[in-house]
């Protein structure tokens, strides 16, 4: 796994420097975005601007049990939001639903549809997808019929019963909706996309690895437009077991509902769900189509390294080797940054060892840094998407939103971070980090287009 990503860094790496040549970008000239602040890029920009919070107090499953009892929850579109017939919609669950608004928004801002030239072969499509966890309702009726007498819980299964006629209960083609990449097929099918695909799963650097293959993509000429993006877990009873079963997920004794990235009195995260695409292609071809570019993707870096097992997460040592690859992809210095927008996860380890990096890597010059989790949640593989359309954003109004929660600033922290109010400032370059907690660190440059 590691040799194939670095594999596919230096080939990008030399798609990168032959079109640089050329005076050839990839740019994004389209965005579309849903989360639990909005359901239109401009909705979640405002909201991140104002200070607004998307977690609150989880109400539709019993967490009894669980520590941390928030959650950034979007209101997900319905299949009738999206004319998808009742028959698909069997198959298709939250992320389905989240990946397809998100996607048709970014085809429609970029115009795609009212291009003829480009046909369906000449876009290529690739996302970051999550797990996906089975629903109970779609078994219920099969265990109840496949009951002893006490009922399933007291007297257990008959499972003479159960292969003989209670299996029928369960709807045919059930076994489809496991699978994370029906979201894009489901999608493929409604846009018409037919070029080259590929999904990336599941946690946040997958988002940043779905970018970097559409950058690969449209510089190559492997496709003409490329939607790329990433998509969240759904927010259910069995993904939260997973986050406090690692240790990430936590609230405060004082019941504080979010995560604070950065802050002293961090303690853990807080899950979101969501989704982000963009379209991205070329420079030219955005030219030639009359399409306003609105930042240019023009580097990106990756590492391993295991950090704590208690809480995952990679070492400082690898999120600083991922910085230094993107820099130098992007043939840029650590000054030339004028934003970053951390992982910053809120949990103690994980911000502590962003914190050693951004500090080594940035002790000779300063850099404004925040953190979009203590509004939107951890959105995993969406993470990388949403914060580069919020980087797009920066870059268009010169406006810096606030890193919410992220006051009193951990001592450590020798950078600045925007906290409180939005930053006016002029910012041509960001840098993105996002992480896993099985130890990977991936981050973007995302650059003005002159």
């Amino acid at each position: 796994m590691r040799e194939n990503r670095q594999s596919l860094y230096f080939f990008c790496r030399i798609l990168v420097l032959i079109n640089a040549s050329m005076d050839e970008r990839a740019v994004i000239t389209g965005i579309g975005v849903v989360c639990a602040l909005g359901r239109t890029p401009d909705e979640v920009w405002e909201g991140l601007l104002y200070g607004r919070c998307g977690a609150a107090r989880i109400d539709f499953v019993d967490f009894a049990e669980f520590p941390c009892k928030s959650a950034a929850i979007t209101a997900c579109p319905t299949p009738q939001d999206l004319h998808i017939s009742p028959r698909d919609a069997r198959i298709m669950n939250t992320h389905s639903f989240l990946l397809m608004e998100s996607a048709v928004q970014a085809y429609r801002n970029a115009a795609i549809e009212t291009t003829p030239e480009i046909t369906p072969e000449a876009i290529g499509f690739f996302a970051g997808l999550p797990m996906v966890d089975y629903e109970t309702d779609d078994l219920l009726a099969a265990v109840l019929k496949s009951s002893l007498p006490g009922g399933a819980i007291e007297g257990g299964l008959d499972y003479g019963t159960f292969y003989t006629k209670g299996y029928r209960e369960i709807y045919p083609l059930w076994p489809l909706s496991m699978l994370n990449n029906i979201a894009l097929c489901q999608s493929s099918v409604r846009l018409k996309i037919r070029g080259e695909n590929a999904v990336f799963s599941a946690h946040a650097d997958s988002g940043v690895s779905a970018i970097a293959e559409g950058v690969a993509a449209a510089l190559s000429g492997r496709a003409k437009i490329v939607l790329t993006g990433g998509v969240s877990e759904k927010i259910t009873p069995s993904g939260l077991a997973r986050g406090h079963i690692a240790g990430v997920l936590k609230s405060r004794e004082d019941g504080t509902l979010s995560c604070r990235p950065f802050s002293s009195l961090r303690c853990g995260t807080t899950q979101g769900d969501g989704a982000g695409f963009l379209a991205i292609e070329t420079h030219s071809s955005a030219v030639a189509r009359g399409v306003s570019p609105l930042a240019a993707i023009t580097g990106w870096g990756r590492a391993f390294g295991l950090g704590d097992e208690s809480c995952g997460g990679p070492t400082s040592a690898a999120i600083t080797i991922s910085m230094s690859a993107a820099l130098s992809m992007a043939e840029l210095k650590p000054a030339d940054i004028d934003l970053l927008i951390a992982h910053g996860d809120g949990t103690s380890s994980g911000d502590k060892n962003e914190i050693e990096a951004i500090n080594e890597l940035f002790k000779n010059c300063p850099i404004s840094a925040i953190s979009t989790k203590g509004a939107l949640g951890n959105l995993y593989a969406a993470a990388a998407p949403l914060d580069t359309a919020v980087a797009a954003y920066v870059i268009k109004t010169g406006r810096i939103p606030p890193s919410l929660y992220s006051a009193p600033v951990d001592e450590a922290v020798r950078f600045d971070i925007v906290t409180e109010n939005p930053l006016q400032k002029r910012v041509s370059r960001v840098m993105i980090n996002c992480h896993s907690y099985e130890g990977q660190a991936s981050s973007l440059i995302i650059e003005r287009v002159s």
